[in-house]
């Protein structure tokens, strides 16, 4: 009896030794990042070797809730990032210019709030979004690398927020809720060929120039009951796209046709 408590003492030990090892194995040396005194904010990244960061799986960064400006500039490593899930805000230039590549993974359940150009000249090609009121102006701006975007429920998408995102041939915002395209959100997205607009784009904006230079743009469908409104001229320097709009009601095609705006794509507009 006394041989077995013996040894469930030492296994009971060992055990506990490797489980407090395998704790400490996921977590960074916190002289790579200063976090800000309550610690719920990463104000900078410190290790410019850095190549992934995984915040979720470490005991301290998965507090973190806010990522400080430009806290991971000059880490031109860094590929890879896994966000906590208690992240609501990512501020201006966050990882703007870093090498951001195919893993950025958000796990929020809250919205996030974006600063502008947070992954913008990244070579970031395929995101999951999380939900936002806006994505940021220039948020992708130039991150000629992407390919897909899943969006989740998206208020806003912001001045130029896809600007310059040379790889990107489809944008679906049917699930997104959007309420409002800005200026040259899409502008100069030149293999983009078919974008999805949300029944909530219900009279609502799509901004100037949001579709200048999508010289590859064929098909737009917009699946509001009430056409959006255009601000100044959002396919600036293109052919206008085929439109399709719900088959029903059925005089809805009609709407289309004759608003103010849309009549002169009127020979354009066709039902799903």
């Amino acid at each position: 009896m006394k041989n077995t408590t013996f040894f469930l003492f030492f296994a009971i030990l060992a055990l506990a030794a490797c489980s407090q090892s395998n704790d400490d194995s996921v977590n960074v040396p916190e002289s790579d990042y200063q976090l800000s005194p309550d610690g719920l904010t990463l104000v900078k990244w410190l290790n410019p070797l850095t190549a992934g960061v995984n915040m979720q799986a470490d005991s301290r960064l998965r507090e973190v809730n806010t990522i400080a400006e430009k806290a991971f500039k000059g880490c031109s490593r860094l590929q890879s990032v896994v966000f906590s899930n208690n992240l609501k805000e990512i501020a201006t230039e966050a990882f703007a210019g870093t090498d951001l590549r195919t893993s950025v993974v958000f796990n929020s359940y809250s919205d996030v709030v974006f600063g502008e150009r947070v992954f913008s000249n990244t070579r970031i090609t395929s995101i999951t979004l999380p939900k936002t009121k806006e994505l940021s102006a220039e948020i992708f701006a130039n991150c000629t690398a992407l390919e897909n975007v899943t969006f989740a429920k998206t208020g806003k998408i912001g001045k130029g927020a896809f600007k310059g995102c040379t790889a990107i041939e489809q944008i679906d915002l049917s699930q997104a809720e959007a309420i409002a395209i800005g200026a040259e959100a899409f502008a100069g997205c030149k293999r983009l060929k078919r974008v999805v607009l949300s029944v909530t784009m219900n009279l609502k904006p799509i901004g100037d120039k949001a579709f200048a230079n999508c010289t590859s743009l064929e098909n737009l469908t917009v699946l509001a009951l009430y056409p959006p409104y255009f601000e100044g001229n959002p396919f600036q320097g293109i052919s206008y796209p085929t439109v399709y709009v719900p088959a029903t009601p059925d005089d809805l095609i009609d709407i289309y046709k004759r608003d103010s705006q849309w009549k002169a794509l009127a020979n354009k507009i066709h039902k799903l």
